[in-house]
């Protein structure tokens, strides 16, 4: 699951609940607090969410990862990626999980507002991607831009697939008309997406929690 969640600024009640009723083995999180306090704020996240603080805030651009105890933690890396001065700090977080034996790596992104930006951030992604060898790889964030883009297209040169290809708008929450979030896999794991909760309670919850809604898939990693 990934989820921009515009630094806690809105209802994290709604959030926490978001969270807690999709269940997700890994949580990708962008825009994590990265400022005063960020590190007990990102734990007070994990803690509210019913997950465990695996790596980011800060460290990473406000790239974060939480993830369910049902799953292995066995190694992570932070990484800051350098900006234009006065532009967001951005950041890659990445880690190798195992679920009932099944090893696989997490990639979380945030990509640059401007397409410069966005090309510099992806080749440090790209780089962490590699950094996984042969087991199957999940990238999953914010693109900051729509299916088709120069960011889409080199993921997915670089052998990543659309996991979550049915496209659903994401941004904003309300009343979403972009696609701008995205969980792109690679090829050696299957995936679909998991549908958001469509009931007048459920959306208006998906609204109060964030202006991004969250993008949710099911992993196959026997392919």
């Amino acid at each position: 699951m990934t989820y921009n969640v515009r630094g806690l600024g809105d209802d994290v009640s709604a959030l926490a609940t978001v969270v807690g009723d999709l269940r997700p083995d890994v949580l990708v999180v962008q825009e994590a607090p990265k400022l005063l306090r960020w590190r007990s704020r990102c734990a007070g996240l994990a803690r509210a969410t019913g997950l465990l603080y695996v790596a980011g805030g800060r460290t990473a651009g406000g790239n974060l990862l939480l993830a369910h105890q049902r799953t292995v933690v066995l190694g992570h890396a932070e990484e800051r990626i350098p900006q234009r001065l006065r532009d967001p700090i951005r950041g890659v977080v990445s880690a190798t999980f195992a679920v009932g034996g099944r090893r696989f790596g997490v990639v979380g992104v945030h990509l640059s507002l401007s397409a410069p930006g966005r090309t510099r951030d992806l080749d440090r992604v790209l780089g962490t991607v590699r950094s996984f060898g042969d087991l199957p790889v999940l990238v999953a964030g914010d693109l900051n831009e729509p299916p088709g883009g120069p960011s889409w297209r080199a993921l997915s040169g670089a052998g990543l697939h659309d996991a979550a290809g049915d496209g659903t708008p994401t941004f904003p929450a309300r009343e979403p008309r972009a696609r701008i979030d995205a969980v792109f896999a690679s090829g050696g794991a299957r995936a679909r997406a998991v549908d958001l909760p469509t009931d007048d309670e459920g959306r208006t919850r998906l609204a109060r929690a964030s202006d991004h809604l969250p993008v949710v898939v099911d992993v196959d990693l026997d392919g």
